[in-house]
């Protein structure tokens, strides 16, 4: 993740959403915590696109935390997501991308633990890898235990006033549904292959696009169906 997650267009795409909603819904000196923040590519972002906002991290994981401490943009602490060690409304926003679906994680815990650490009124941002059918060797190499589906996130956020609720990465939809098919027959004796790795700088830009021209559609009108699922919901106040 960390070699790759700077460039690669899956995590510039995301990223660059990300940033958007929080620069439109947000003054620009909130407090924001990454939750799971891994190696902290998200925090590099919101630190380029929003310098005054006091960023926080967390993550489980101490490798990540020590990668993403090197990076020296923001405090990140070694704690799980289902247990944050702040006070109650210490945040403005709380952001959580493709965490919640680990093995492991208590889903329904920790979104409780985000609307308790978020100020009356904060979005949570959410992403989530999207359906069943779609796990894969990717899955596996990262420890992916469930996917989800817009209902599903829907029932997760009850009691948020949810404002976003969309599938994206819609385009690539059938050749990622190959993808992850053909993989699930894979030799089981090799340990599994995360789909991260490097591409041509011109394949890798042409996707990140296609990606954002994607999302400049999703805002208007929310997609059908696509790999991942993204969601902005505010704590009621």
């Amino acid at each position: 993740m960390r070699s790759v997650e700077d460039h690669y267009w899956w995590y510039v795409g995301l990223h660059s959403l990300v940033a958007q909603v929080a620069r439109a819904r947000l003054a620009a000196q909130a407090v924001i915590l990454d939750a799971g923040c891994g190696t902290g590519g998200m925090l590099k972002v919101l630190h380029t696109t929003m310098p005054q906002a006091r960023l926080s991290g967390v993550d489980a994981s101490p490798e990540a935390v020590e990668l993403a401490n090197q990076r020296g943009l923001c405090p990140v602490q070694l704690a799980r997501i289902e247990a944050l060690p702040f006070a109650a409304g210490a945040f403005d926003a709380v952001i959580c991308l493709d965490v919640l679906y680990m093995r492991g994680v208590d889903e329904r815990a920790a979104v409780e633990e985000f609307r308790r650490v978020l100020q009356p009124g904060g979005p949570l941002i959410l992403n989530l890898p999207a359906f069943e059918f779609l796990r894969g060797e990717h899955d596996l190499a990262v420890a992916g235990e469930r996917r989800y589906t817009k209902a599903r996130v829907a029932a997760l956020l009850e009691g948020f006033q949810i404002e976003t609720l969309t599938y994206w990465n819609a385009t690539l939809f059938p050749f990622v549904a190959l993808v992850r098919a053909l993989s699930r027959f894979r030799d089981a004796q090799h340990a599994p292959r995360s789909d991260l790795k490097p591409l041509p700088s011109l394949v890798n830009g042409a996707l990140a696009w296609l990606i954002r021209a994607e999302f400049a559609v999703a805002r208007r009108c929310p997609l059908p169906f696509g790999s991942s699922v993204f969601a902005v919901a505010r704590k009621a106040r």
